[in-house]
């Protein structure tokens, strides 16, 4: 079987990536897919009157017009719901709106206090140098108190790993504080929505759940999809790469984690050490029946003496849910079950770990690939932990670096 391009993976960015080359005009297009269905971790379940999406929180929001028109072209805009965003932080035995920072306010008089004054004194505004791992540069940015009671016990639930042995240059998101806001929003007891670091508001579906996203981009390339048939060998032939033994392509673009991957001969032991050195961990979604009065759609726990990392609200944002439904997040290796849930689905791979030197790693494997005529794309070909907005842009960014530049051009023109 020959192919222009061979996709490995159908999640969201090998399916976008598809139906952006098909809408460019190129007609060989494959996409292999270890599992029984596509979709990766955009899928949900209907499980009773549930609604979950099993690989975790998904909402659409970006700050790309061109993903909007993209995504709205396949779905329209009217088959969704709009939110303002509200998420809260549980800390200290208290409630408060996200991000902390803005809303120390809303924290109990005395601790306010603690916190403001933790804050304002924080390496960055001493001038002191920024620390070159995430504890040490969540220390200095936010101040011990946040650092200590927030972030370090949330992210340490999150990756799994220790802070310390994390990096700082998948940071650069987060924005610099201004203290004057924050000493201001204390003083006035209020905070700006404007303010909002990111996804300040979203849309979600009306009917089903994020997978209503996935499949309107996935139905148009839906034939070009081979499920059960995961790749493991990619080797290098004249005029292109050559996957599992029969499928020949000029270009194979890989959306799965490279360790899967790994043992083919196209990797040299540089490449091949760089794939170890990178890490993943798992995701635990598990659904639980529980009545609540919040009206936020999420919560942050950073305690660690409550095993998941985050609840999801799922009637404040699916209202066609039922209005019982809780889902949780929980680190695999916090996981013990028991805890009342009526359902659970493990993901096996949900984000890559930015573990310290990551970024030189993933470098390493693109660098070797990419002039072979092998691209990483998405959360895993890229090992970033990109939602799946990013993950179309990669896509249409992509595609302009092969020669398709009409794709994203033709895509709003439908």
């Amino acid at each position: 079987m020959h192919f222009d391009y061979l996709i490995i993976g159908a999640g969201v960015s090998g399916v976008a990536c598809a139906r952006l080359l098909q809408l460019s005009g190129v007609h060989r297009i494959g996409i292999l897919e270890a599992f029984d269905e596509p979709g990766g971790l955009c899928r949900t379940k209907r499980i009773g009157d549930h609604v979950l999406d099993i690989g975790g929180g998904h909402f659409l929001c970006t700050r790309y017009p061109e993903v909007y028109d993209f995504i709205f072209q396949h779905i329209p805009k009217s088959e969704f719901n709009y939110f303002e965003r509200v998420s809260r932080i549980s800390i200290d035995g208290v409630e408060v709106d996200y991000p902390l920072e803005s809303n120390i306010w809303q924290l109990p008089r005395e601790q306010c206090a603690e916190y403001l004054i933790s804050v304002v004194q924080n390496g960055e505004a001493r001038k002191l140098p920024a620390p070159t791992d995430f504890e040490g540069w969540i220390r200095w940015k936010l101040g011990d108190l946040v650092a200590t009671r927030y972030m370090l016990p949330y992210n340490r639930k999150i990756w799994g790993v220790e802070p310390s042995e994390m990096d700082i240059d998948w940071l650069h998101k987060i924005p610099r504080l201004d203290l004057r806001e924050i000493v201001m929003s204390c003083l006035n007891r209020q905070s700006d929505r404007q303010k909002m670091p990111s996804h300040a508001g979203f849309f979600y579906p009306k009917a089903g759940g994020f997978q209503q996203v996935f499949d309107a981009i996935l139905r148009p390339v839906a034939n070009l999809v081979e499920t059960r048939n995961p790749v493991s060998i990619i080797e290098k032939i004249p005029g292109g790469l050559l996957v599992n033994g029969k499928y020949k392509a000029k270009v194979v673009i890989n959306t799965a984690p490279w360790k899967s991957i790994s043992n083919s001969p196209i990797f040299d032991n540089p490449a091949r050490q760089a794939i170890m050195a990178l890490q993943h961990n798992g995701l635990v979604v598990s659904l639980h029946e529980q009545d609540y009065s919040t009206d936020a759609h999420w919560a942050y726990i950073p305690s660690e003496k409550v095993t998941q990392h985050r609840n999801f609200f799922i009637h404040n944002f699916a209202p066609h849910s039922a209005n019982s439904g809780v889902y949780r997040e929980t680190n695999p290796k916090r996981w013990s079950g028991g805890s009342g849930e009526i359902f659970k689905h493990s993901n096996e791979c949900a984000y890559p770990i930015p573990i310290r030197g990551w970024a030189t790693a993933i470098r390493a494997v693109l660098n070797h690939c990419e002039p072979l005529g092998l691209f990483g794309l998405g959360r895993w070909g890229q090992w970033q932990y990109f939602n799946s907005d990013v993950c179309i842009k990669e896509a249409m960014q992509l595609c302009q670096r092969l020669g398709h530049s009409r794709c994203c051009v033709e895509c709003t023109k439908e």
